[in-house]
């Protein structure tokens, strides 16, 4: 294989399969990235984990086709500290990969493993793709993950997508809180959709997109999204997801406007003090909201902030971190906290009209 390649360009695709390669992997291979130099002038490139695939094309100048395999991140770490220009890359049949500068001053060699070892990944239909707005499908991406921790497995292991004839929604817990995002949006469907994307399939997403529009499809095994020269497969996670809109109260007694920068000041100050639980006092109280934390070991934190007077004194236990990462989320000036009682759920949402809609739900802690 021979090919010269614009070493940006090259390195900007590269960069997107970052995130597919585990640290630790059963199979040495699944380390690596596969990379085709095809008749037609295109350079295709794939990686998967066997749970998410990704494959891309770019444009090449193709001398000699052929096919290989090498250790992805090695090559990414390399092509992106190359000099700039133009890059030739080749293999001799003896899978060395030679990659090399226009001046020749450069010249690196890695070693590269045979393409046909190299696990294939699921066929894609896109005969009839379901329309995605990235925009406001990246907003509920960002919205929504950090609720889901790596080690999250199951049906909590990634956010609910549901895609309807009106709306589409996202929702993502941990048992202790709760992201549900939605936009409306008239899509062509015969039936709805439900399925449950993994956690790192949502963050490949974000690195993938861009702006415009991306295409769904599945299988009864398989996610597919495809955006532009990219498509990226998911293995679905067939599991049932919690009934979470039963766990957003309907009902609400108060509701306090906080401006949005000012609590998420308070809590960094506040969230200096570290306690086993990360457990926050919010005192909600005639024109203020007071936050306050107790640690023996290192001392006392205690801020207050200016709110339009309740008419019941409201004392609540929240994970402050929980707060922040909701705070860190939203786009708008100011939040609204929407109040049952001091042993219901609360609802946190953002006050500023945008395309997608956030609702996020928080359980008290008992402390």
């Amino acid at each position: 294989m021979n090919i010269f390649v614009e070493k940006s360009r090259f390195a900007d695709e590269l960069k997107l399969f970052q995130g597919i390669f585990e640290k630790k992997s059963l199979m040495e291979i699944l380390q690596n990235i596969k990379i085709a130099a095809l008749d037609n002038g295109n350079l295709e490139l794939v990686a998967t984990d066997l749970e998410i695939g990704l494959a891309s094309v770019i444009p090449v100048d193709v001398r000699e086709p052929g096919t290989f395999t090498v250790n992805g991140k090695d090559l990414y770490e390399l092509i992106s500290k190359m000099p700039e220009g133009i890059l030739e890359i080749s293999e001799n049949n003896d899978l060395q990969i030679v990659v090399t500068n226009e001046s020749k001053s450069s010249k690196y060699k890695l070693l590269g493993m045979q393409s046909s070892d190299y696990p294939q990944l699921p066929e894609v239909d896109f005969s009839s793709p379901i329309p995605i707005q990235v925009k406001n499908f990246t907003s509920m991406i960002n919205k929504s993950y950090y609720i889901i921790s790596p080690d999250m497995k199951f049906n909590l292991g990634g956010a609910l997508l549901t895609i309807l004839k009106d709306k589409v929604e996202m929702a993502a817990t941990d048992g202790h809180r709760l992201a549900y995002i939605f936009y409306q949006n008239e899509i062509d469907l015969p039936t709805p959709i439900e399925v449950i994307v993994s956690r790192k399939t949502l963050l490949e997403l974000l690195q993938i997109c861009e702006d415009g529009e991306l295409e769904f499809s599945h299988d009864k095994n398989n996610l597919f999204f495809r955006y532009k020269n990219r498509i990226l497969s998911s293995r679905i996670i067939d599991q049932k997801f919690p009934n979470y809109k039963a766990v957003i109260p309907k009902e609400t007694t108060y509701k306090v406007a906080v401006k949005t920068d000012e609590l998420l000041q308070v809590l960094r100050r506040v969230l200096i003090f570290k306690t086993r639980n990360q457990g926050v006092y919010f005192k909600f109280s005639d024109k203020k909201l007071i936050v306050e934390r107790t640690t023996p070991e290192k001392g006392e934190a205690h801020d207050e902030i200016d709110i339009d007077p309740i008419a019941k004194e409201i004392i609540v236990a929240f994970n402050g971190n929980f707060i922040l990462d909701f705070l860190c989320h939203v786009e708008s000036d100011k939040i609204e906290i929407c109040i049952k009682d001091q042993e219901s759920s609360f609802v946190f949402k953002p006050l500023k009209d945008t395309e997608t809609d956030f609702t996020y739900v928080v359980m008290p802690l008992n402390i």
